[in-house]
């Protein structure tokens, strides 16, 4: 089996591409703010190919699943208004709590990520 050769460019682009997204929040998820300045974001569940009569007269799924973020979870989703890319979010967050780029970059691009795979936001990439 033959390796692809990784070039020292390829890492390079495609952070500069993650760096030009958008974080878009799910239009069908519901925010709440909680009495201790927390966020609740309710995910609305699709409904699994298997769940058809009359399993699913048996199989009650959640309609949906919650998402609680708290102080700095909260500040992220609040920059993430889809008119920010995720580089000038990362700034801001930078800027706010007086750290590098760099720093700035890891824990925002971490959380992004967990954010994308359940559901709560989106990234539109720039044509």
């Amino acid at each position: 089996m033959a390796k692809r050769k990784v070039t020292a460019q390829e890492p390079d682009q495609s952070w500069q591409k993650m760096l030009l997204a958008r974080p878009v929040r799910n239009a069908a998820a519901k925010v709440s703010a909680c009495s201790d300045g927390c966020l609740r974001i309710a995910i609305p569940n699709l409904r699994p190919w298997y769940l058809f009569p009359p399993i699913s007269w048996m199989v009650r799924p959640a309609a949906s699943k919650s998402l609680v973020l708290e102080g700095l979870g909260a500040e992220v989703w609040d920059l993430c208004d889809g008119r920010r890319t995720v580089e000038e979010v990362t700034d801001c967050f930078a800027a706010r709590h007086s750290l590098s780029f760099h720093e700035s970059r890891v824990s925002i691009t971490g959380y992004l990520r967990l954010l994308v795979q359940r559901g709560a936001l989106a990234m539109v990439e720039e044509a």
